[in-house]
């Protein structure tokens, strides 16, 4: 949009430039040799400037030629073809589709980022069964030298507490990123919700039960001792209190929590589209220090934001995604 002292400019130097124009003319005499031109001009040619004058001013203001980038359909003599009949109307435009219903009750429309966090500093975290007998308390350790994740990484003999957001809202969660490291231990859970999402490396022929969508994505995901962005995708949406962060919800002696670290988490209502999941992996892999880092254009940051993605100080201002 142009500006006011822009355009005050602009008229400014318009003006002063008819001025010299006008000033150059009186002092050459244009003007004076003009109307001497006109007078010494026949009766007859006079009328016709006139009549030619008057045509071309009182066609210009008919409605027909009002808009010269009409469609050809619409202009006077266009209304029937060359053979003489009638020109068939234009169709309908089409009706736009109806839009697809949500997999299994989930709300149709673009994905929004419904859980931000920091497990270390988070004050919403909590363990989940940090005052029960058997568990001890995840650890915050360092992740780079001025971010601390949380780790899970306990002993054998009393394992560490997943943890959980018991005072979130009441939000659904389908889709998960999160940055985490861990080594390659079967049944590993990173996450634990009415799908499991854990790490399962056992041969086919020991499996009792047939890994899950999130299971399988996560198993391929999963590189060991190495910091990483992750994602997971239930088949359902879970309620975010009633997910387990860093471990299982069953008894200590399962010993199936997480051989690792979490660094941050990202929760989605539904899953997201690409360019979503490309703007918060490279948001993750900048603030965390990740190699290689996971590349985004400036459109795919921007859809990130507009989910809902708080970028802090990651990309910048803003402005410069523009």
């Amino acid at each position: 949009m142009i500006s006011q002292a822009y355009l005050s400019c602009l008229i400014a130097v318009c003006v002063l430039w008819t001025l010299w124009i006008v000033a150059l003319g009186l002092e050459r005499r244009w003007f004076r040799n003009a109307w001497r031109d006109w007078r010494a001009m026949p009766l007859s040619a006079k009328a016709a400037a006139i009549v030619l004058c008057a045509y071309c001013t009182v066609t210009a203001q008919k409605p027909g030629n009002a808009s010269s980038n009409a469609p050809a359909a619409s202009l006077p003599g266009n209304a029937r073809q060359a053979g003489g009949s009638a020109a068939p109307p234009p169709p309908p435009p089409p009706s736009p589709p109806p839009p697809p219903d949500g997999p299994r009750g989930v709300r149709s429309g673009p994905s929004r980022i419904v859980l931000q966090a920091t497990p270390a500093s988070d004050p919403g975290v909590a363990a989940a069964f940090g005052g029960e007998p058997g568990w001890s308390l995840p650890a915050a350790v360092p992740a780079t030298p001025k971010l601390n994740a949380l780790s899970f990484a306990g002993n054998v003999t009393n394992p560490v507490s997943p943890v959980c957001f018991p005072n979130a809202a009441e939000v659904t969660v389908q889709t998960l990123m999160l940055v985490t490291r861990g080594d390659a231990a079967d049944l590993a859970t990173l996450a634990d919700a009415p799908e499991p999402a854990r790490l399962r490396l056992v041969s086919d022929g020991s499996r009792q039960t047939e890994p899950n969508a999130a299971e399988l994505a996560l198993t391929r995901q999963f590189v060991p001792q190495r910091w990483q962005v992750v994602a997971v995708d239930f088949g359902s949406p879970a309620s975010l209190p009633e997910i387990f962060f860093g471990g299982t919800a069953g008894r200590p002696v399962w010993d199936r929590g997480w051989r690792g670290e979490i660094a941050e988490i990202v929760g989605f209502d539904t899953p997201p589209d690409a360019d979503v999941r490309a703007g918060v992996a490279n948001y993750l892999s900048i603030r965390w220090g990740l190699a290689p880092r996971h590349p985004a254009s400036p459109a795919q940051r921007q859809a990130a934001i507009d989910a809902g993605l708080a970028y802090g100080l990651v990309w910048g201002s803003v402005l410069l995604l523009r």
